[in-house]
């Protein structure tokens, strides 16, 4: 870890007051990430919260003041409308506002309050009201049929795509997921957790533009944006696919994700497949390395991720698979290990919690608890080295703090209102207005934290090496870093290294994922590019905690083996097997918390003029995902988190898929209230097995058979109807992935999803707005190599003979010409 620069020693947002009126996941884990940076949270917890049973409330209302509300009593009305007016931060999830707590009314008594909103589906006229329930968002956008892809890839199937490889023959022991058709249901909420990331994005956005103009701002975003966010990488529309290496075999479920069994029966995942490594180790006992032609370094065969290398993967598979067989996991991982291949044992959440290496690096705590004693459980995923924050209280019991925040709401109504900034009506600017960030980031776990300020304002600039052609052509780059402007480079240079460091003087941020010794060599760690401007902020993104694993290779699928999210969407506790979903939030979960970290390093040099070091992770990022999970410190009990059955079809017959007349239909029944609906809309119910919640647990397999039973007997719009006329939270599950989205005119109206011309791919679809703020754009395409290097350098004050001379000697590319 960088050293820290010298001053305050506080958690960034200490002093800071948040409100949390939330239900569900998407807003607990907003609230906890705030109060993980120094602030006072305030937990209203309500007696209709039909989420107050989930595991993960454990985790997400760790160190919160517990106050006991009912909205619906004047009184208690009044004393939450008098908090809010005291506070610096509310957080809400309402579909429709109390009298009295819109945004206008709450902006009118609180002028600097910064407002966030997490619903269901906000403002999109074609979904809007529809149930704000995970599981239910991820059936009608169809984020259950991602967990394993389609054929020929969504990009394909949104793009009219002639898929080459239709014909490929397909041995159904290698396909993603059980051996049935349909969508899979995970037991990863991987919607709410986006629209977590989210929402804590556009709060720390809000509240850096707060310390520039002293307005408070309303801010939103919704499950369906946490949708399309976790899609980014499955979905987009391309005018030219067939382009060189833009499509990618990874969204295809005939793709094998690089699991294999060992011999003791665990399962462990190498990622990208090195055939070299898996069949060049030899050895009886324990496996051992020939002296070359195993690391990724100087293998002689490669399969990188461009669709036609699927037909040498399918090869490969079944040969490495069986070689997974001769030795036993651990054996694997030390082999790898010693060769540089990224290779991971896969998981279970509770074994990953109960990793001391994890508890002592920080991004795992263990806390007090009211019932358990000691409870690990995730911990800090977002470092800021000026501004440490401490996560050192437990969980309190609803209600442990009514009477003091009744008593804070009595001094809040006798205080003065704070005066807002004086402003001329003129629309606000965008957060990041002004702020300019050098994106070295590889991959896609350092430039999505990129694009996501670019989409807040941001003037980032790509600075890919001379050799990146291949990379910032596929359809991983194009989600990565829409919005940006490309710049080439020879860093290895003494020339391209002195540019870099000029472009350094103007920066505001620094981001980058690669490793801290590639960093030194090259000259732009943060001990070195500080000293050219101290007030840089320099976000790191790494891919493991810090430790013996730091030097290891890592990526999104090693990571997610490693901290358990792969172990919950394969159903593993239900014997089945582990998954990688497209939908996985971990590249693009870190590149969220990155962009967290920057924004609240952001506040913090408002505030002192210092810019500092932060950091995150890939696998803080799994963590986060995985945070429904927690395990007591002896590791003899753990949290009920959500366990799939074996079949991905749901955690329990009232929270599953379920196979209806020609398609899907995807139920939650979270209340007593809902499951008296249920009876009421669907026959066979009235039955003593299921009189009683207990009854219906204790004989859930019943239960299923009965509703397996009725809903396989109508469409699943027919049903949908009638649950909705009885109030049952239910959806029909989209007929294929995407086209909910894509084909929605509102949505594209809105901003949601957007729709540019590139100049090798022509007419691109693709996310857009992820959350609204005022100000903020999800604009323009990503660029090709080099596509602004001429503008870049002119705006340093070079001259025409100078950029030439530079392209020339092979120091920087200049690709403003490419076309389709």
């Amino acid at each position: 870890m960088a050293p820290g620069n010298a001053g305050t020693a506080t958690a960034v947002y200490t002093g800071l007051r948040v409100i949390d009126l939330t239900q569900g996941i998407a807003g607990a884990l907003t609230t906890m990430l705030l109060g993980d940076a120094g602030a006072e949270v305030i937990r209203i917890d309500t007696p209709d919260d039909p989420f107050a049973g989930l595991s993960g409330y454990r985790v997400w209302h760790r160190g919160k003041r517990r106050a006991a509300f009912d909205l619906d009593d004047p009184a208690d009305l009044a004393d939450v409308r008098a908090l809010v007016a005291g506070a610096d931060v509310l957080v809400e999830s309402f579909e429709q506002a109390p009298d009295s707590l819109d945004p206008a009314s709450l902006r009118a008594a609180n002028p600097r309050l910064v407002h966030c909103s997490i619903t269901g589906y906000g403002q999109a006229a074609a979904h809007r009201g529809r149930p704000a329930v995970d599981a239910l968002v991820a059936a009608r956008t169809g984020l259950h049929w991602e967990v394993r892809g389609v054929p020929g890839t969504t990009i394909g199937a949104l793009s009219g795509w002639e898929d080459p490889l239709a014909d490929l023959p397909v041995d159904p022991a290698t396909a993603v997921g059980p051996d049935r058709p349909g969508p899979m249901f995970t037991g990863i909420p991987w919607a709410s957790n986006a629209a977590g990331y989210l929402a804590t994005i556009a709060v720390t956005a809000a509240l850096r533009a707060r310390e520039q103009s002293g307005r408070g701002r309303h801010v939103a975003t919704s499950l369906l944006q946490g949708a399309i966010c976790a899609s980014s990488i499955a979905w987009q529309r391309a005018q030219h696919p067939e382009c060189e290496s833009y499509l990618g075999w990874t969204t295809d479920p005939r793709a094998p994700k690089g699991f294999y069994r060992a011999a003791d029966g665990r399962w462990f995942q190498q990622w990208v497949q090195l055939p070299g490594f898996m069949l060049g180790v030899t050895g009886e006992d324990e496996p051992a390395l020939p002296a070359h032609g195993t690391s990724p370094k100087d293998a002689e065969l490669r399969i990188s991720t461009d669709y036609s290398d699927m037909v040498l993967l399918h090869h490969f598979h079944p040969l490495m698979a069986e070689a997974a067989t001769r030795y036993p996991a651990a054996a694997w991982e030390r082999v790898a290990e010693r060769a540089g291949v990224p290779l991971e044992i896969v998981r279970s959440p509770e074994e990953a919690l109960l990793d001391d290496a994890l508890l002592i690096d920080g991004c795992v705590v263990e806390l007090p608890d009211p019932e358990h004693g000691r409870v690990r459980m995730v911990g800090g995923v977002v470092r800021l080295a000026d501004c440490p924050s401490e996560i050192s209280r437990g969980l309190a019991e609803p209600g442990t703090d009514s009477d003091w925040a009744r008593d804070e709401a009595a001094r809040g109504r006798t205080a003065d209102v704070p005066a807002p900034a004086a402003t001329d009506g003129a629309p606000a600017a965008a957060p990041l207005a002004g702020i300019r960030v050098l994106d070295l980031g590889l991959a896609i776990a350092g430039p999505y934290g990129a694009q996501l300020l670019a989409d807040l304002g941001a003037d980032v600039i790509k600075v890919n090496a001379k050799h990146d052609d291949f990379w910032m052509r596929t359809q991983y780059s194009h989600m990565s870093n829409r919005g940006k402007r490309g710049l080439a480079i020879d860093l290895k240079s003494d020339e391209g290294l002195a540019v870099f460091h000029d472009l350094v003087r103007s920066a505001d941020v620094v981001h980058h994922n690669m490793r801290d010794a590639a960093a030194r060599r090259l000259g732009i760690d943060y001990a070195s590019l500080r000293e050219i401007n101290p007030r840089l902020v320099y976000c790191h993104t790494r891919g493991y905690e810090h430790g013996a694993r730091d030097t290891k290779p890592a990526n999104d699928q090693t990571a997610a083996a490693l901290c358990g999210t792969e172990w919950v969407d394969g159903a593993v506790d239900s014997d089945g097997t582990p998954i990688w979903p497209s939908i996985s939030l971990g590249d693009t979960g870190n590149g969220l918390l990155s962009a967290i970290a920057v924004l609240e390093a952001l506040y913090h040099r408002d505030r002192t003029g210092r810019g500092q070091f932060v950091e995150t992770s890939i696998a803080y990022a799994h963590l986060l995902n995985a945070s429904s999970a927690w395990v007591t410190a002896d590791g003899e009990t753990r949290g009920e988190r959500p366990v799939v059955d074996a079949q991905s079809w749901g955690v329990d017959a009232l929270h599953r898929i379920y196979p209806a007349r020609e398609g899907w239909l995807c139920l939650t029944v979270l209340t007593e209230q809902h499951w008296q609906g249920l009876r009421a809309a669907v026959p066979g119910l009235d039955d003593l097995r299921f009189a009683t919640a207990a009854d219906r647990r204790k004989h859930d397999e019943q239960l299923a058979a009965v509703l397996t039973e009725q809903f396989v007997g109508a469409d699943p719009d027919t049903w949908c109807a009638a649950l909705d006329r009885h109030g049952v939270p239910a959806e029909v599950c989209a007929a294929a992935p995407g086209t909910v989205l894509f084909d929605d005119p509102d949505l594209k109206e809105r901003g949601l999803m957007v729709a540019y011309r590139h100049p090798v791919l022509g007419e691109m679809e693709m996310a857009g707005r992820l959350f609204d703020v005022e100000g903020g754009r999800a604009s323009g395409p990503a660029p090709v190599l080099g596509q602004h290097t001429h503008e870049i350098l002119a705006e340093l004050g070079m001259s025409e003979a100078d950029i030439t001379g530079l392209v020339e000697r092979g120091v920087v590319v200049d690709g403003a010409g490419a076309r389709v």
